[in-house]
């Protein structure tokens, strides 16, 4: 099961150019097309004297500053596209999609795409207001989150692999989204934590899980952890620094959303304090 099409949100950050350097590697395993996107960003209305310009000459020259502010950063953009590329012989463009034209443009692109993949926190390279939880609800595709400034240790992405698992429907999806990832990691943990909790029936010890999983050639070890008073999040956040896990996948909104706010309350602990990349699915 490979990844065909996977796009990757650009910006001029210290941190996008190893996003980028991501993106290319899981682009070049699977031997996928790779759309670059920048959201060129709307300076007008960036600070206070602009609003001071008065007569039609001021404000000629303070269009063509903001013009020439958005073609430099274009520029810098796609320069940081194409580095990442360099030599790789993989399929590759880009698209330049100002901010005020993203609500028309984005979605009819990113609607036939395998993977989103963006920064966190902070600069992401998404349109303004934009956020990772929007894009994942209205689209459905699966959502790469990269820890800016991460930097990848080995040419293998995602080889150790924590899988959270509570038997919903979204943590079964994870499973399918994942398994470009899965198939090919060294070593997949489907963590399970306060088993007792959830309210699904039969395979007391998740054999029937494992040997789901395992049918598609998947190396799969099954964890069950008590979080005793702690949440849950926390719990498996000490289970990825103490197995050096590189690629955290969740299932989003697994609670009620009447209860859960944006991804529900782990997948929200972890986008606050996420230190390896985090794949999130709905």
């Amino acid at each position: 099961m490979r990844l065909k099409t996977i796009v990757v949100f650009i910006d001029i950050s210290p941190g996008s150019q190893s996003r980028l350097d991501y993106a290319v590697k899981i682009a070049h395993r699977h031997d996928a097309h790779l759309t670059g996107i920048y959201i060129a960003p709307t300076y007008w209305g960036a600070s206070l004297p602009e609003s001071y310009a008065i007569g039609s000459d001021a404000i000629t020259e303070l269009t063509k500053f903001y013009q020439e502010e958005e073609r430099e950063t274009s520029k810098k953009a796609i320069e940081l596209f194409n580095t990442a590329i360099g030599n790789e012989k993989i399929s590759a463009k880009y698209h330049i999609i100002k901010d005020s034209e993203a609500d028309m443009r984005l979605k009819s692109i990113l609607l036939y795409t395998d993977l989103i993949i963006a920064g966190n926190p902070g600069t992401n390279g998404l349109p303004k207001n934009w956020s990772a939880e929007a894009i994942l609800l209205a689209t459905g595709v699966p959502f790469l989150l990269v820890p800016n400034g991460w930097q990848c240790q080995s040419a293998e992405i995602g080889s150790r692999i924590l899988l959270g698992w509570n038997g919903s429907r979204e943590s079964r999806r994870a499973i399918t989204d994942s398994l470009p990832f899965l198939i090919e990691a060294q070593s997949v943990s489907v963590i399970e934590v306060d088993r007792e909790k959830h309210s699904y029936d039969g395979d007391s010890r998740g054999a029937d899980l494992l040997l789901y999983i395992s049918r598609h050639g998947v190396k799969v070890d099954l964890d069950f952890l008590s979080s005793q008073g702690r949440p849950v999040a926390t719990v498996i956040l000490e289970y990825v620094a103490q197995h050096d896990i590189d690629l955290i996948v969740l299932g989003a909104y697994s609670h009620s959303r009447s209860s859960e706010i944006i991804f529900g309350g782990v997948t929200r602990t972890f986008l606050k304090s996420m230190r390896v990349p985090l794949l999130i699915v709905h």
